[in-house]
């Protein structure tokens, strides 16, 4: 072999040596498959452990694990603080007298609500049951929390202080308003109320929350969106109800439902 060509192969080994090494690619399995929607809708109680009180949580769970509206007893599991997949409402509660001490909605739905606490107002004059659940923001109390009339009253908090309202008939379930502050539209804060008020009358052992079909435009539009889990108890738009004037309410809200 020439002085030339050997010098020539020594190169090259020089060069093999030196360059870098390629990337090592791992093998990954692919990435699930998104969810498929479903209006299943199931309860689950679990029960949080911890230094103070013995405290549960309903569980409001949209996944076809169990059939629809079947409580299912999880008691006996330690869920450390975890809920089930599909979870959308977390009512959390007392053992000793039932108090509710936190409602959380699953983050999914809440986009971008604003932390808010609630009130919860039955409202004796009506002709039929009705109960209301109110959102609140401020530092009145913590957010999550659950109120009445009288710790509202105590706190020095105003009806007009509210930021958004559902009120329903209890025997029927029938949504009467969902009402939103109009600078608050469009943050998830009705998805977030309507979806508290379901976890909280699944507690006290009210109907499910539905629609009647008699809807304004704006009802209309925003049930359109609605998360699969509603759309079972959701009627087909059967009357178009004229729109409220926000101005006309002590509460400087507009009514979406009726």
């Amino acid at each position: 072999m020439s002085t030339t060509a050997a010098a020539h192969d020594t190169a090259a080994q020089d060069t093999a040596v030196a360059a870098p090494a390629g990337p090592r690619l791992r093998a990954v399995p692919p990435l699930p498959a998104p969810r498929p929607p479903t209006g299943t809708l199931w309860w689950a109680r679990l029960l949080r452990r911890g230094p103070g009180p013995v405290e549960y949580s309903l569980v409001a769970v949209n996944s076809d694990r169990f059939p629809d509206g079947t409580p299912v007893d999880m008691t006996a599991v330690d869920a450390r603080g975890r809920r089930p997949t599909g979870w959308l409402v977390d009512v959390r509660h007392r053992a000793a007298d039932g108090r509710v001490t936190r409602i959380e909605v699953a983050e999914e739905l809440a986009e971008r609500c604003p932390p808010m606490w609630f009130a919860e107002v039955h409202h004796a004059s009506s002709a039929l049951p009705a109960t209301s659940l109110l959102a609140h923001r401020g530092t009145a109390f913590p957010p999550g929390a659950l109120v009445g009339p009288h710790e509202l009253a105590a706190a020095g908090v105003r009806p007009a202080d509210r930021i958004g309202e559902v009120r329903w008939w209890t025997r029927s379930g029938l949504v009467d308003a969902v009402t939103v502050a109009p600078v608050y539209r469009g943050r998830g804060v009705a998805r977030t109320l309507v979806t508290a008020a379901e976890g909280l009358r699944s507690l006290r052992g009210w109907a499910p929350l539905r629609s009647d079909g008699r809807l304004t435009d704006a009802g209309a539009g925003w049930l359109a969106s609605a998360p699969a889990a509603w759309r079972p108890r959701l009627a087909e738009r059967t009357e178009v109800l004229p729109p409220e004037q926000a101005d006309e309410g002590p509460t400087g809200v507009a009514r979406l439902l009726r």
